[in-house]
């Protein structure tokens, strides 16, 4: 069955109050679920850059400027 096929079925379905609540949540939890996996499983493109080391600590040796 497609996705078009199955979405009419569940449009034209009789249901009752309770029936249709339970549908909006699971399809509530379903959408939220695939955001939060999506952000979970994003990869950032740029990386932080570190701030320390030798050339940029007071006792390292680096050059004051002024």
């Amino acid at each position: 069955m497609s996705f078009k096929h199955q979405l009419d079925d569940l449009l034209n379905k009789e249901m009752d109050r309770k029936d249709f609540l339970k549908h909006l949540a699971i399809g509530a939890t379903v959408l939220s679920g695939a955001g939060a996996a999506l952000r979970f499983f994003a990869v950032s493109p740029t990386k932080k850059s570190v701030d320390y080391g030798i050339e940029r600590s007071p006792y390292g040796g680096g050059k004051k400027i002024g």
